[in-house]
């Protein structure tokens, strides 16, 4: 696995770190600085283990493994987007409640929230504490239940293809469109409530449906919100849904990529000043006015 840091403004590479094989990333602070990191996962000859690591200086800093259970071969953690908060996720709860995410404070390392759910009747559970601090019981087929760590009461559920902006304020969610028939709508919902007040102002074509394409992007707290098709990608203000700049493909397409693997993946600095476009093999940067 490869860590490379790009300066924004030219694109150009800031540092390139090589770890070792069988490593995965997991989660990483708003700021890009600190990742989570899991190595020699699921290889049978050995037991998994996890790090903080310092895309800065190079540093890393091992998660306590006796926050997991002793037998877990491979644990999965997450880390808040100020990197105050790491959580680890279980499924050797009591009774009923198999589902364990508990969230440590990481600079004393001490238990600061600790919530517990059922075993879902399908698809893939996680679980652990988001960008804002919440716990997330997440699932691979119906989405994920954000709930208040103190309390454990249920915040917002948001499903499948669907994007939390870093404080927890609004959820865009994108249709399913394995179960869901056409029309399809992009519905914005509280993310304090669930309410849903309003629909994204995105066309969703039937090509689109053939692809994984919901890979967008929330611009930090600053009520942006980046949405890539096959074949677009647009801004959009939140909660309202109303569309305010196109970037157009010719900019940003790598046209031998759009013919075999059309999918797009955005990205948008926190200020909402500029957006990232990844195409095939082709990546570039824009002003967002």
């Amino acid at each position: 696995m490869r860590a490379i840091t790009y300066v924004a403004a030219t694109g150009k590479v800031r540092r390139v770190w090589d770890l070792q094989p069988n490593t995965e990333f997991f989660s990483a602070t708003t700021d890009g600085r600190t990742l989570v990191i899991s190595v020699d996962r699921s290889l049978p000859e050995a037991k998994a283990h996890l790090f903080l690591f310092d895309t800065a200086t190079g540093r890393t800093q091992d998660i306590p493994s006796s926050w997991f259970d002793a037998d877990e071969r491979n644990p999965y953690s997450k880390i808040s987007g100020d990197g105050r908060l790491v959580s680890a996720y279980t499924e050797s709860g009591p009774g009923d409640w198999p589902l364990v995410v508990s969230v440590y404070d990481w600079p004393t390392k001490t238990l600061a929230a600790k919530q517990a759910t059922g075993y879902p009747a399908g698809g893939v559970p996680s679980g652990g504490v988001t960008v804002d601090g919440k716990i997330e019981f997440s699932n691979s087929r119906s989405g994920g239940d954000v709930v208040d760590p103190e309390t454990g009461r249920s915040l917002v559920i948001a499903g499948f293809n669907s994007l939390r902006s870093p404080d927890g304020a609004w959820v865009v969610e994108f249709p399913n469109l394995s179960i869901g028939q056409p029309p399809w709508e992009v519905i914005i919902k509280n993310g304090s409530n669930g309410k849903v007040v309003g629909n994204l102002d995105v066309r969703i074509s039937d090509d689109d449906a053939k692809w994984e394409w919901a890979r967008s992007a929330f611009c930090g707290t600053s009520g942006k919100f980046i949405a890539a098709t096959t074949d677009s990608v647009q801004a959009f203000e939140i909660p309202s849904g109303k569309k305010i700049a196109e970037f157009p493909k010719t900019t940003w397409q790598d046209p031998d990529a759009a013919k075999t693997d059309p999918g797009v993946t955005v990205a948008c600095s926190s200020n909402a000043k500029r957006v990232a476009i990844r195409s095939g093999a082709r990546l570039t940067l824009h002003h967002l006015n």
